[in-house]
């Protein structure tokens, strides 16, 4: 469910790039008057969050005994309960080292999608022929308008496999940031070297903190699809996942959409947009 906070925040952002009104954006994304009119009261950690998330961003393996240290230095005023409290918020905690280098990472709070393909959510499922043999998909969301770009469906796929998978999704048009998890796939060097020659940012989820969409998204997959149907091949399996997620593009209805179907959604707000 999108909470009224970050609808609040698309409505604004929909009003000042496409000069349109108020009142539309508000029908578009199912948002009360009063609750677009309203504003938060000015948080006094707004200069404790900055500072903190520049000091994260500048000292990536630094905790928040070492960053509280930093932070004093320039805002001695702040004790470290407070401190602590937006350090957490900012979900800023550092993840334990692996072995395995995972190439260097901005340590960010998580990005909010505020408008289409700015943020695609990828993943892997797995599930079974009918012979027993094993079949892995991947799956790709948009994190704005929740539409599928596509599903990949076979036996085995590589990071290679994946990079040539969102090239055909691209045509061309690439998203800024893909958010995916820490699987071998996706912290390749070829998927690394594929986002920089893109200029697409990799956001990896946390250990154990998986990404809330995706995995909506991928239960939808499981409970809909893969449990409803009995894969006799690989082809068998690629044409019922394929008539399944047209269904989901196009006609099944989303609640995070005001029960629109993704494709629908996507539609009315360029509607919207271009009157």
């Amino acid at each position: 469910m999108v909470r009224p906070k970050a609808r609040r925040t698309e409505a604004l952002y929909l009003v000042d790039k496409y000069k349109t009104t108020k009142a539309r954006c508000c029908r578009l994304l199912g948002l009360g008057a009063s609750t677009f009119s309203y504003r938060n009261k000015p948080s006094k950690d707004g200069p404790v969050r900055d500072k903190l998330i520049s000091l994260a961003a500048e000292n990536k393996r630094f905790g928040h005994p070492r960053l509280f240290v930093l932070l004093k230095r320039d805002m001695p005023e702040v004790n470290h309960k407070r401190s602590h409290r937006i350090y957490t918020d900012l979900d800023l905690q550092l993840e334990r080292r692996k072995r395995k280098k995972l190439g260097s990472r901005q340590r960010l709070p998580p990005t909010r999608a505020i408008e289409p393909d700015q943020i695609w959510a990828i993943d892997f499922m797995f599930d079974y022929l009918e012979t027993g043999r094993r079949l892995k998909t991947l799956t790709v969301v948009d994190e704005y308008s929740k539409i599928s770009p596509g599903i990949l469906v076979d036996h085995s796929i590589r990071g290679i496999d994946v990079t040539k998978f969102l090239d055909h999704l691209a045509s061309g048009s690439y998203p800024k940031i893909i958010r995916t998890d820490q699987g071998t796939e996706f912290t390749s060097r070829v998927m690394l070297d594929w986002a920089y020659r893109h200029n697409v940012r990799l956001e990896f989820t946390k250990v154990r903190k998986p990404n809330q969409l995706i995995e909506s998204f991928n239960s939808r997959v499981r409970d809909e699809c893969l449990n409803e149907h009995v894969f006799f091949s690989l082809q068998d399996a690629r044409e019922k996942i394929d008539d399944w997620h047209w269904r989901y593009n196009n006609i099944n209805p989303h609640s995070a959409l005001g029960m629109k179907s993704p494709l629908g959604f996507a539609k009315e707000r360029e509607v919207m947009l271009a009157s």
